[in-house]
């Protein structure tokens, strides 16, 4: 603890001097941005407090870009690259969870850059902030001056939709899938962070609201990362969580059966497989309501290949996660016209 302690005093003094900022206004910018987040941030090892050690090797223009953040408590250092903290668990993932990474790793980098993703564009994905979808007591007006986090942001469209809503918007998630998709790292309202959903890098009571939109189904514990987010959830601010639903038994078998070969072909050959079948979405309903040929082929595959693609995935029931918003001293569960979807309240 002590050597912890010494490496964050001498990293704390060498913020103090303001030549390490280096040359530039965007440079300084995107130190202050840093420095917002740095306080919410903790060890996903222990739990401490982390400081950030800037890299100042020759070229590194922006301390900021580039470094480590040690943690206060346990000495764990993290890695800072490409303006993202680094910050996944020590130990690596569950033995399933790293196929899933990379599903959706490949997912974003040829899908992202579409028009639509999941059947709505970026005006439809903000109206989904605002309307009966997140319950009865958020609408625009709530999220000016908000802090969210968006738990598996994955395209991160969202997190653009929340900063345009006037909210600091935090994304987390535990791929590459966001600097795929190129979310904007250079607006001061948004910031991105590599981890786990199981571990959430956070400290206590950091968010006005943790929402994690159809991600805890393809994590090895659901309920373990609905109680990280309820953590992470201050007095007074919610979570919302939407999950696959439990469907009757004949839907379950197929589609499940599928998925036994489907998680198991190479990338390319999927990719090739979903664009093959995209046009089965006109029959076969897709939760997130996207259908051909209302969609374009490239979009219904996007869907397809969301469905077939990751190898965890699980079905649960409304009255399965309001139990666990119980367990977690949340009040007020609200239940939402998407089906398994639930807001809670931290009281």
């Amino acid at each position: 603890m002590e050597r912890g302690a010494a490496a964050v005093r001498a990293w704390r003094d060498s913020w103090r001097d303001p030549a390490r900022l280096g040359p530039g206004r965007r440079n300084g910018r995107l130190r202050r941005v840093f420095r917002r987040l740095l306080d919410r941030l903790a060890c996903p090892a222990c739990g401490g407090r982390l400081a950030l050690a800037p890299d100042e090797r020759p070229g590194c223009a922006d301390p900021v870009d580039r470094g480590r953040l040690i943690c206060a408590t346990c000495a764990a250092s993290y890695p800072v690259s490409a303006g993202v903290p680094r910050l996944l668990p020590p130990g690596g993932q569950a033995p399933a969870a790293p196929d899933v990474r990379r599903a959706f790793e490949r997912q974003w980098r040829h899908y992202a850059r579409l028009t639509r993703v999941f059947g709505k564009d970026r005006a439809q994905m903000r109206a989904n902030l605002v309307n009966e979808r997140m319950g009865a007591r958020i609408r625009a007006p709530w999220y000016r001056g908000k802090d969210v986090l968006d738990a598996g942001c994955g395209h991160g469209r969202y997190l653009q939709a929340f900063a345009d809503l006037g909210a600091t918007a935090v994304g987390v998630d535990v791929g590459e899938g966001p600097l795929l998709a190129r979310v904007p790292l250079d607006d001061p309202r948004i910031h991105v962070v590599q981890g786990d959903v199981l571990r959430l890098p956070f400290r206590d009571a950091s968010f006005d609201l943790a929402f994690c939109d159809g991600v805890l189904h393809h994590t090895p514990d659901p309920e373990r990362g609905f109680r990280e987010l309820a953590r992470v959830v201050r007095p007074g601010g919610a979570i919302y969580v939407w999950l696959y639903p439990r469907e009757g038994a004949l839907r379950e078998a197929l589609f499940g059966g599928a998925r036994v070969v489907t998680t198991r072909l190479p990338g390319p050959l999927l990719r090739t497989l979903c664009f093959a079948v995209a046009p089965l979405t006109a029959g076969v309903r897709s939760y997130s309501g996207t259908r051909f040929p209302e969609a374009t082929w490239g979009e219904c595959a996007q869907v397809v290949h969301d469905w077939l693609a990751p190898r965890l995935q699980s079905h649960h029931t409304w009255e399965e996660v309001a139990g666990w918003a119980a367990a977690a001293g949340l009040r007020d569960p609200e239940r939402l016209p998407v089906p398994t979807g639930i807001v809670a309240w931290r009281g």
